[in-house]
């Protein structure tokens, strides 16, 4: 047996085994996420699988050993970040407000040292003078107390929410970069597995060009191709290094620290309609429920403002020793605190209230809007990844794997040239890549969802 016929089979036996292994992949990932192997699929020749193609190599060697889990850096997630840890320190200042707005202003105490005749008052030289102790309290008019403090209460329930939706924010950034990751890994092992294949690829381009059936140019192309799947490991390797780099710095760890390789992502489908995502996001939405917060601080503080119109008053007492030879004296005083300039205050201020309380409802508006918007964005983009993902399983893929075997027993026979053969190659490759990029493009938008919605959807 010539050293070319040799070699092909090696490969013939490498792209059948090749096809097993993903059947049996594929298998396993779809019984794990609840689902079937599809039953039909597109017609494959001698050898080659009705799945689909994906390699199993071992783990990187920067991960070796490690799997990191994704509810284990969410829980991480929840008691490091800073962003979090700021909303709730932030919250808990807020709390803090109503006990302090809704209490009378601080009693005034006074001393009076009243002299006649000399700065020191001379008790028993004059019936004027004395010494005296009082206590004076302003009394903000009847209902303005309670409206700052239920203002204060609305804008604690604000940034409740603002708490909420930081939560819900990290962890959406964190599954969408846990799912690249994830992307990361495996498209490296693709693209591996695919070098090693087109390792094989130029040997026989090489062996066929030393007993005169090839050209150099076979060779030449295959290494070319080599040189293009390099490429790709090393843009792999910057992106992967970067998406650990900000995972660290959600969970507030060091940036180099190493992070382990993600756990395998599962197809799964989105069940719930769009009609019930969409009524859960108005429902639950911690930014639109935040805003609804503060649209009724701002309608307590029109009511506030127009209290404004309604004079505070104020008390006092002194107690006011005399010499023995005098009767002590006692002395009470009312007062009223007239706003008499309310064409220049208090109008105004209720005009600025008034403007306020009208963009906060705009903004609520707004708000809705922007999530109402992000939820059927989302919705469709899962949608479609879920559609082109069943695309891959049940033809794409099955119908690339059977014309790369289909397009080497023709170069191996001499029927195909070596330049359909690797462009055969390359298809399936892209068709794997894109595979595994819907599949966590499926999954980010998910993530997404649940940050819209409030809830968990999966």
């Amino acid at each position: 047996m010539s050293l070319t016929a040799r070699i092909c089979g090696l490969v013939i036996i490498l792209i059948g085994g090749r096809t097993i292994l993903w059947s049996q992949e594929k298998s396993s990932d779809l019984s794990t996420a609840g689902l079937s192997t599809p039953k039909s699929s597109p017609p494959s020749v001698p050898g080659a699988s009705a799945t689909t193609v994906s390699p199993q190599l071992p783990q990187p060697q920067a991960a070796e050993g490690r799997v990191v889990a994704l509810d284990e850096l969410v829980t991480e997630a929840l008691v490091r970040n800073p962003e979090i840890l700021a909303a709730r320190r932030k919250f808990d200042a807020a709390t803090k407000r109503p006990s302090q707005v809704s209490t009378l202003p601080e009693p005034k105490f006074n001393f009076t040292n009243f002299g006649v005749g000399h700065p020191a008052s001379a008790l028993n030289r004059s019936e004027f003078a004395y010494l005296g102790i009082g206590v004076s309290q302003e009394f903000p008019f009847p209902g303005k107390l309670s409206l700052m403090s239920a203002m204060a209460r609305k804008e604690a329930d604000s940034e409740r929410q603002m708490v909420l939706d930081a939560e819900l924010r990290v962890i959406s950034r964190l599954k969408q970069a846990y799912f690249d990751l994830s992307y990361s890994y495996r498209a490296t092992e693709i693209v591996e597995k695919n070098r090693d294949l087109l390792d094989k690829f130029t040997k026989i381009a090489e062996a066929k060009y030393r007993v005169g059936s090839g050209i150099q140019q076979d060779v030449l192309k295959a290494q070319v191709e080599i040189s293009t799947l390099m490429q790709r490991l090393e843009m792999l390797s910057q992106q992967r290094g970067s998406l650990e780099a900000f995972i660290n710095s959600l969970l507030n760890r060091p940036v180099s620290m190493e992070l382990g390789k993600p756990a395998p992502v599962n197809k799964s489908e989105l069940s719930r309609p769009l009609d019930e995502l969409l009524r859960l996001a108005q429902e639950n939405a911690p930014r639109i429920r935040g805003r609804q917060e503060m649209l009724d601080s701002n309608a307590f503080a029109l009511n506030l403002a127009r209290k404004e119109y309604m004079p505070d008053f104020g008390a006092s007492f002194q107690y006011q020793k005399t010499g023995s030879l005098y009767p002590d004296y006692y002395m009470a005083t009312f007062e009223v605190k007239v706003p008499l300039y309310f064409w220049r205050k208090q109008r105004l201020g209720v005009e600025e209230a008034a403007t306020r309380l009208v963009q906060t409802r705009h903004e609520y508006q707004m708000t809705s809007q922007e999530i109402s918007f992000g939820v059927k964005d989302q919705f469709l983009m899962a949608k479609t990844s879920e559609r082109l993902l069943a695309m891959y399983e049940q033809g794409v893929i099955p119908q690339a794997a059977a014309s790369l075997e289909s397009a080497l027993a023709g170069y191996q026979t001499g029927k195909v040239d070596f330049l359909t053969l690797i462009n055969n190659l390359t298809v399936l490759l892209n068709f794997e890549m894109d595979y595994y990029r819907e599949l966590s493009n499926q999954q980010k938008a998910v993530a997404r969802l649940e940050e819209f919605v409030g809830v968990k959807l999966q």
